[in-house]
């Protein structure tokens, strides 16, 4: 199966600290998991941009990202992004990351697949 990104939207960044956490423990590799606090929707600065780029998020923060999160965002919201390799990793994340009752969860196909 295609790799993808598992997305969680959370209304704080703790709960979403509890989430990251928690899938490490289930054996999730830190690398694979990313934490970003939501605080607002601007241009993305020029400083920011080849991190974005060399990393599994660009498709999420600059793809559809407006359209898809951007109504969730008022004062905090953290995202919890979780790189799933394999169908087994898709389940695990979205099923750790809705007992921490986020806001949503979303499943998007990974980078190197939207470039196709």
């Amino acid at each position: 199966m295609a790799p993808r990104v598992v997305v969680g939207v959370f209304q704080s960044e703790g709960i979403a600290e509890d989430a990251r956490n928690r899938l490490k423990t289930e054996g999730v590799p830190a690398g694979d998991v990313v934490l970003k606090v939501l605080k607002g929707i601007g241009p993305v600065p020029s400083t920011m941009e080849p991190e974005l780029e060399a990393s599994f998020l660009g498709p999420v923060i600059l793809g559809n990202f407006r359209e898809s999160f951007a109504h969730y965002i008022r004062n905090g919201e953290t995202l919890v992004c979780v790189q799933a390799p394999t169908d087994e990793r898709v389940e695990l994340a979205v099923g750790t990351l809705k007992q921490y009752a986020p806001i949503e969860v979303k499943v998007v196909a990974a980078a190197e697949e939207r470039n196709r």
